[in-house]
């Protein structure tokens, strides 16, 4: 039998944060088996953003990641502000100009992806900007620990298959990105 969707028999929130809510789903699989508890956490859309320098280069941060307890090499994103009703670009360049204090002179919509489909309800809208230049401080929030760095579309690729850059929402991300920029990975027909 073909894979199709569940209906939802009942949900129950179980708990809710600023930025979350976990709820458990009780769905029915179109064989009509039951599933009593499956668990969905619900967060607003994320966005993030390619940004290449005028040169050329990729800006990126590196902060440290409590939950995997690493610092981690990636480029700029974050929550998109549902109580703004903030749309996806204008997210992206606010993240960007705040974690980095770079802003692109264009900017583009390169792919959007689902971070987690079995336990998360968001997506991830990844866009690049060109022409990044710096123009103002970051801005950043309270408990961000951020440092800026810039380096080429090969040395990102070589960090990605090395595994210096192993988030993989933003290896996902920069593999969207690549054939826009003009990078094509050996072997590819793109």
């Amino acid at each position: 039998m073909k894979p199709g969707p569940w209906k939802v028999l009942s949900t129950k929130d179980v708990f809710k944060t600023a930025i979350f809510k976990f709820r458990i789903d009780e769905c029915e699989l179109p064989d009509g088996r039951i599933m009593p508890n499956y668990y969905v956490i619900e967060f607003p859309d994320w966005v993030n953003i390619v940004p290449v320098t005028e040169d050329g280069k990729i800006v990126l941060v590196e902060q440290f990641r409590q939950a995997a307890g690493e610092i981690h090499l990636e480029i700029p994103g974050g929550t998109m502000d549902p109580r703004k009703g903030e749309d996806p670009k204008r997210a992206a360049l606010r993240e960007l100009a705040e974690e980095t204090g770079y802003v692109p002179s264009d900017i583009r919509l390169v792919g959007v992806h689902q971070p987690n489909p079995a336990m998360q309800n968001n997506r991830m809208h990844t866009f690049i900007g060109f022409g990044c230049r710096l123009l103002q401080e970051p801005a950043l929030d309270p408990f961000e620990d951020i440092r800026v760095v810039t380096k080429t579309i090969p040395e990102v690729v070589d960090m990605i298959f090395s595994g210096k850059i192993n988030h993989s929402i933003v290896v996902a991300s920069i593999l969207y990105a690549l054939p826009t920029l003009g990078f094509s990975l050996p072997g590819s027909n793109r």
